[in-house]
């Protein structure tokens, strides 16, 4: 559609105020905003970030570059999906914000849909642009639109010949540029179009799609770097790129907005009439620097959002039972005894072969045990895992047992000065299978005929909320410190009409349902930590939920799951997979909790200090066996202690995998801590200048090593023991 007379006219009157408001002498890197009404071309620039988009008919946003080095991110026209671009209906919208920053709404008719897209660039930080989608159902009927896709395109290949870039150009997702399972997730741009890749949920098969998702995108080319995030506070929703195939030319379709993974964000799956749904916003961000400083970067704008480390957060240091008590490996035994693989359905003689398992190997006795080993080591509360409760699925205290919760508690804290932390399995998984009779019969799933599902328990069901939070507000009552929300995964879709959800139930509305009622318990114990499995793969290590989602809510859980670290965490560690947790903490400060076997640890105490230096809220367990290492913990202990809010608080910088910084600005000081993983000693040379770790520049005093200068740079030369590690403090002068 073009332009009317009368568009015009306003479009003429708009780009005489935005020529005069632009030459008035701004400097070159405030944002501004340029308007050519004869072409229809808008210019809006953010620092070195430049972009143009075409208005003249239809919304095109088709150019992006950075202007400092001359890339170019963006070359071809915006794809909104299969359909054309959206008809503009009016000129486009020019604001200048009270903070600097420069705004573009646009507006467009996609067939049925009033497609809104709105671009600012931001006076802080410079050299970033949001973009900000919102779709409406302007008619009396409800419109399906989860095929809406759009977003930028850049060329990467004609025909079968590669564009340079295509090679040049890698990137890495946010924030596991180091995947769990240990491999590295760095490639060339041309990846996106020659591979797809795969995603799951709890307990189905590996789904295969030519849509890459992440919660950020970094593309690295040399000493500049580009980040593309989304962030979305109401839905799950991803940062997305795939192949764009137009004709004899293939591009790369990024930032914009779609569904992903089983169809999130479900609010677009059907707009309902007069109804809208606004996506989340996405950075775009041109970083000076390499792919860690783009981590950073996206550090900074989820901070931003409310996602970073509470302040004051101070979790105690836990002394998980686990590992030592031979009720779980039992208890998994019977399981598999009674139920196999397949499971059988309820089954009463399970229940009553645990209960005696827990009489046995779950007394008072044997917790008073485990609190001494606490105590000896230094840690500040007994977390209780599976076997304190009256049994599966059921957060109520075993009093029978274990004597009142309340008493135990006092001696807890009396006799061994710790706390009392808790394992809930909310919904229950083999071998500890859920009991039916934990939640009244109306909390029950039911399938598409009305059946009841075995074993399950639907989490949105008003009965399961109700009961749950009954149960964990008694116990908060009686003084637990901490809730592990375990056994919280999405375990299929309800059809009960009568639970209030959607028909049939979804994986976003079983996480608000989660989000609800650690709302619950917050909102009468506002102190007491809750740790949040993956909301939809739960006590698995595979992550699929938004790490920022639901975070930044009032009363909200404290911290993450660290995947399943915790049952070889020297393994672990030597093959790499948990240091993917370093690259998790340079983009996010949202706490981390784990626990950590302690009998696959060294002399060097390394398992201690990696989840230590990787995990705000640490947890231990199991006395090793050799008394040199035992020793060596809890020397390790009466280090960290004193430390402790350099890890629980510090803002994370890494120089390399292998050394970390934790950072407390207001005391101009950082502990660094240095890991060799190899089997033989090294000596490592570190380098760094004091913006590198987050304090300011100047001279320091280094305790731990012995420094020297080159040029603005601190090199400490560190002679580190076979699969050992080091500790440094680093303080400013003032």
């Amino acid at each position: 559609m073009r332009i009317t007379h009368a568009h015009q006219s306003v479009a003429f009157a708009l780009a005489a105020i935005l020529t005069s408001f632009c030459s008035r002498g701004v400097a070159s890197d405030t944002p501004s905003a340029t308007f050519n009404s004869q072409t229809g071309q808008v210019v809006l620039t953010s620092g070195p970030l430049e972009l143009t988009i075409q208005t003249q008919g239809r919304i095109n946003p088709r150019g992006l570059r950075d202007r400092a080095s001359g890339q170019v991110f963006a070359d071809r026209d915006y794809t909104w999906g299969h359909n054309e671009a959206p008809k503009m209906e009016g000129p486009p919208t020019m604001e200048a914000l009270p903070d600097g920053g420069r705004r573009v709404a646009l507006s467009g008719r996609l067939n049925n849909i009033v497609v809104e897209q709105i671009f600012t660039a931001l006076a802080d930080p410079p050299g970033a642009i949001l973009e900000e989608i919102t779709l409406r159902n302007p008619s009396d009927k409800p419109i399906d639109a989860s095929s809406f896709r759009c977003g930028f395109v850049k060329q990467v290949r004609q025909g079968e010949t590669w564009a340079p870039d295509a090679q040049i150009v890698r990137f890495c997702p946010v924030p596991y540029r180091r995947e769990t399972n240990g491999q590295m997730q760095e490639f060339p741009l041309k990846e996106v179009v020659q591979h797809g890749v795969t995603f799951g949920g709890w307990m189905e098969p590996q789904q295969p799609t030519p849509i890459w998702g992440a919660e950020g995108w970094v593309w690295t080319m040399g000493d500049r770097t580009f980040l593309i995030a989304k962030h979305n506070p109401d839905g799950m929703e991803w940062s997305l790129m795939a192949p764009c195939v137009r004709g004899q030319d293939t591009g790369i379709r990024f930032a914009g907005a779609g569904q992903w993974k089983y169809g999130h964000p479900e609010g677009l799956t059907q707009l309902k009439a007069g109804a809208a749904y606004r996506f989340g916003p996405t950075l775009i961000q041109a970083v000076q620097g390499d792919w860690k400083q783009a981590y950073y970067a996206y550090r900074r704008w989820v901070e931003s959002h409310g996602c970073r480390t509470p302040a004051g957060y101070n979790p105690p240091v836990h002394w998980n039972e686990l590992y030592d008590n031979e009720f779980y490996p039992r208890a998994c035994a019977l399981g598999g005894q009674f139920f196999g693989t397949g499971g059988k359905g309820f089954c009463p003689e399970y229940y009553e072969a645990n209960k005696k398992l827990q009489n046995e190997f779950y007394t008072l006795e044997l917790m008073k045990g485990e609190a001494a080993k606490a105590k000896e080591l230094g840690c500040e509360a007994l977390y209780m895992d599976p076997g304190w409760e009256v049994g599966p699925s059921r957060q109520i205290w075993d009093a029978q047992r274990l004597g009142p919760m309340e008493s135990f508690v006092k001696m807890a804290r009396e006799e061994y000065g710790l706390k009392v932390s808790l394992w809930c399995s909310l919904g229950g998984v083999p071998p500890t299978i859920g009991d039916p009779s934990a939640c009244p019969p109306e909390a029950r799933t039911l399938d598409k005929d009305g059946k009841p599902v075995e074993f399950l328990t639907c989490f949105a069901s008003p009965a399961f909320l109700d009961t749950k939070a009954k149960e964990l507000i008694a116990l908060a009552r009686c003084g637990a410190a901490f809730f592990m929300f375990d056994s919280n995964q999405y375990s299929g879709p309800c059809h009960d009409r009568t639970h209030g959800h959607e028909i049939p139930s979804t994986r976003e509305e079983h996480a608000r349902a989660l989000l609800e009622l650690a709302r619950r318990v917050k909102k009468e114990y506002p102190n007491v930590l809750i740790e949040a499995h993956d909301f939809v793969t739960g006590p698995c290590g595979i992550h699929y939920t938004p790490t920022y989602y639901g975070y930044a809510r009032p009363h909200s859980f404290d911290c993450l799951w660290g995947h399943e670290f915790m049952w070889n965490s020297m393994d672990d560690l030597l093959s790499r997979r948990a240091v993917s947790l370093y690259y998790y903490n340079l983009a996010y400060s949202i706490p981390l909790y784990l626990h950590v076997g302690l009998k696959t640890d060294n002399e060097q105490a390394l398992v201690f200090w990696w989840y230590a230096s990787t995990c705000r809220h640490l947890g231990v367990g199991g006395k090793h066996p050799n008394p040199a290492v035992w020793e060596a913990q809890k020397k390790a202990m009466r280090t960290y202690l004193p430390l402790k809010r350099f890890f629980t608080q510090g803002a994370f910088y890494g120089l390399d995998e292998m050394t970390h910084a934790h950072t407390l600005a207001d005391q101009r000081e950082c502990v660094l801590n240095c890991f060799n993983l190899d089997d033989a000693p090294a000596t490592k040379e570190v380098r760094f200048r004091p913006a590198d770790i987050g304090l300011p520049a100047g001279k320091v005093e280094v305790e731990g090593a012995l420094p020297r200068t080159d040029g603005d740079e601190i090199v400490l030369q560190m002679p580190l023991a076979a699969r050992g590690h080091q500790l440094v403090r680093v303080k400013s002068r003032p």
